[in-house]
């Protein structure tokens, strides 16, 4: 057996998500280096061939790692290292590969399932979709804590999704980044602790609840956080060339993008309010009959009866001018005095008859 090293995607945790060449490439090393925060210890023994050598990373340095490199060229050894998640994603992938190559120890790479499409499957959501967003972007790794917040702050200016893994101890931090970077407080954040761990922690959020979800579940270790509308709540397009659904409220974005992006419009409905109609004082003036009226006025009074209209506004009544007497009312009804009243009625004379009287006859 010639010597040589294989880096191992061991996936976001779950043994049953390595890969069946990563598994068989653990089954035939001679040694097996690894961290317990990678992949359970009961595992990786029942899977080891035996009298294979464990050696933990996390109690070794960098130095020590080397000796095991220089050791399997010396004595023909077949060695794995597990890295979570997917090798690619690892930026010191390159600067072990170099190394490899400088000891003389032949070296391959086997990938493995990434923790932020482990999360976004757990969720039921995708990492791209059209309308929301065409690619994504990665920042943070286990060994490199905290990203820069004013790179984060520079990502999130292009509004695609964001696979985040800082401490979530740090998330107010990071929420800042991401409001100072364009998005808005009702941005869908998912956030995946320890994914398809038996105890692992998925749930959503947005970046306005953030710190309270944090603090609500006991979050404070490395945590990844998928940002952006692919992650929101809710079903897809139903129907082939249906519009994409867009997020109830996101942010608009200054800088020009591709219009495949997920751009952030509010979509808001306007209820336009008829303003309020000014008040209207109505006031009509009634003539009262002359005696003689004059012909021209006898003429006018026939008339209908003219309104006035004064037209206030709400700030500042001005009472409205009586206008002149021009007209009368229509009809006029005069008062009868009782004396002509009664004069107009006709009285009925009543005869008495008187009895007669009988004549006396002298006798």
């Amino acid at each position: 057996m010639s010597a040589g090293i294989s880096f191992v995607g061991a996936g976001p945790g779950a043994t049953d998500l390595i890969t069946v060449r990563g598994a068989r490439r653990i089954g035939e090393a001679d040694v097996v280096l690894w961290t317990p925060a990678i992949v359970e210890a009961g595992w990786v023994r029942e899977n080891t061939r035996p009298g294979a050598e464990l050696i933990d990373m996390a109690r070794h340095g960098d130095d020590e790692i080397v000796e095991v490199y220089r050791r399997a060229v010396r004595d023909k050894l077949r060695v794995a290292r597990l890295h979570a998640g997917d090798p690619a994603t690892w930026p010191g992938l390159r600067a072990q590969l170099d190394i490899c190559a400088r000891v003389g120890l032949p070296a391959e790479v086997i990938a493995g399932v990434s923790p932020a499409s482990a999360a976004a499957v757990s969720m039921g959501v995708s990492l791209l979709e059209p309308g929301f967003a065409d690619s994504v972007i990665s920042a943070g790794q286990e060994t490199a804590g905290m990203p820069d917040l004013a790179q984060i702050k520079e990502y999130a200016q292009f509004g695609t999704t964001m696979a985040v893994l800082v401490p979530a101890a740090r998330a107010a931090e990071l929420a800042d980044a991401l409001r100072s970077g364009g998005f808005d407080d009702e941005t869908p954040i998912v956030a995946a602790y320890k994914v398809s761990w038996p105890d692992e922690i998925v749930v959503r959020t947005t970046i306005g609840e953030l710190v309270a979800t944090v603090k609500q579940h006991r979050l404070w270790r490395h945590t990844l956080f998928l940002i952006g509308g692919a992650v929101r709540a809710g079903r897809a397009r139903a129907v082939a060339g249906e519009p994409a659904r867009r997020p109830e409220s996101v942010v608009r974005w200054s800088r020009t993008r591709s219009k495949s992006s997920w751009r952030a419009e509010s979509k808001r409905t306007v209820v336009e309010t008829p303003a309020p109609e000014p008040e209207r004082v109505t006031v009509t003036a009634v003539a009262e009959p002359e005696q003689k009226p004059a012909p021209a006025k006898a003429a006018a009074a026939s008339t209908a009866t003219k309104s006035v209209t004064a037209q206030t506004t709400p700030a500042k009544k001005t009472p409205a001018k009586p206008a002149p007497v021009k007209a009368a009312a229509k009809q006029p009804v005069k008062a009868a005095t009782p004396a002509k009243t009664a004069a107009k009625t006709p009285t009925k004379k009543t005869t008495r008859t008187q009895p007669q009287r009988g004549r006396r006859t002298g006798s």
